[in-house]
């Protein structure tokens, strides 16, 4: 029972119960499960590599607008076209080798 209710608060995000009728608590804990589900059914269809904290941002984000448009922004394109830093041809460079200081010992 303590690892149900371990779980309701790390994944279900149950801190507090404001009422004490046990009506109340279990519709609130039943809500709060088919929530839940229903966040998992849609990564698992539509984004299984993405984590559930992720998914459920982006419903909360796109929770007023249209379902392709939030299906859309699950799995944007990259939107930068450089790929970074590269380096130039040409002749390559060649560093002069160091000598090293020769070390003398005295008797």
């Amino acid at each position: 029972m303590e690892l149900f209710f371990k779980f309701m608060k790390s994944n279900l995000h149950l801190k507090k119960i404001y009422n004490n009728k046990p009506q109340a608590v279990w519709n609130l804990i039943y809500l709060n499960l088919l929530a839940y589900v229903l966040c998992e059914e849609i990564r698992y269809l539509y984004a299984p590599d993405l984590p559930i904290g992720r998914v459920r941002s982006k419903m909360r984000m796109y929770l007023t607008h249209a379902w392709s448009e939030f299906l859309d922004r699950l799995h944007p394109l990259p939107q930068r076209t450089s790929k970074g830093r590269r380096k130039k041809g040409g002749r390559p460079r060649i560093h002069p080798e160091r000598l090293k200081k020769l070390r003398i010992i005295y008797c």
